[in-house]
């Protein structure tokens, strides 16, 4: 393999999961096993240097494109200049959800995992005080993470424009076909009839509060644990399979009109006006 050929880099809950699995069927395209590497945000990893980063990949077939999607490439800045010194200009792929509702998506996630015990508004308007480390950015960053602008104009530094795709969550949702027909023809892709039917991270909750916590809190059992598993990878995939079977399926919580209006007017409307301008598109539906 001679380099990465593109990375769609968030926004974070706006259908990346479902993307990863769809354009992981693509016989021409590999995508490392485990989505969001997190390679070019977590300064550990980055410091292994890009032959640690290209173990994520499969090696065993003469693939034509490299990829990886991992949404906190958005969020985290110096992911754009990592991606760049590594790979050059190269395709940067972004997909935009309503700020509002990726922060209530990011909200309940959290609050899944029992990292939340605050009202979604009270959490919102308590973001920055909460957030002290690199921990706290991920999981209560959600307000920060809707400021799309600042994530879209700090990859143009770097690629440019032209090497850049904005599309909208609504419309990958919607016109899910059609969406990755534009993002194959954006990477270079031949044409290929996807399954597009698969449905990923639906709407959940955690048949035990306290193993969630074991899972995401930091605790003695946890360490006990690592201790004798040495493996990261190994310690990810057996978290993984408890979550997974601690979490049943439920309906989507809704957010109530008057508080979706108050978010949007109080944190985003200025800057879905800009971003507006700034994509030339309408973003009527995020308006409240």
């Amino acid at each position: 393999m001679s380099k990465v050929n593109f990375f769609c880099v968030g926004v974070q809950k706006a259908g990346t999961t479902t993307l990863h699995n769809i354009l992981s069927q693509h016989p021409d395209l590999c995508l490392p096993e485990k989505k969001e590497t997190h390679f070019f945000s977590n300064e550990d990893l980055y410091r292994k240097g890009e032959s640690h980063y290209l173990q994520y990949f499969n090696h065993s077939k003469p693939y034509k494109y490299f990829g990886e999607i991992d949404p906190e490439y958005s969020y985290f800045t110096q992911s754009a200049e990592r991606i760049f010194n590594t790979y050059g200009k190269i395709k940067i792929l972004f997909i935009l959800r309503n700020p509002v509702d990726r922060a209530y998506s990011h909200y309940l996630m959290t609050k899944r995992r029992g990292l939340e015990n605050l009202s979604f508004e009270n959490a919102m308007y308590k973001e920055e005080g909460r957030i002290n480390n690199k921990e706290d950015n991920m999981h209560y960053s959600y307000r920060s993470r809707g400021y799309y602008l600042d994530q879209i104009l700090n990859y143009e530094k770097y690629f440019g424009s032209e090497n850049i795709k904005v599309l909208l969550f609504d419309d990958f949702t919607n016109n899910t076909k059609d969406c990755i027909l534009d993002i194959i023809d954006f990477i270079g892709l031949k044409d290929f009839d996807f399954n597009t039917e698969t449905i990923s991270n639906p709407a959940s909750h955690p048949r035990s509060g306290y193993l969630q916590k074991i899972l995401y809190k930091k605790n003695i059992f946890k360490e006990l644990v690592g201790n004798l598993i040495q493996s990261k990878e190994t310690k990810r995939r057996i978290a993984e399979y408890i979550e997974k079977i601690n979490l049943k399926t439920i309906e989507k919580e809704n957010l109530s009109s008057s508080l979706r209006a108050e978010i949007y007017n109080t944190y985003y409307k200025k800057q879905i006006l800009e971003l507006e301008r700034k994509l030339n598109i309408s973003l009527k539906n995020w308006k409240h």
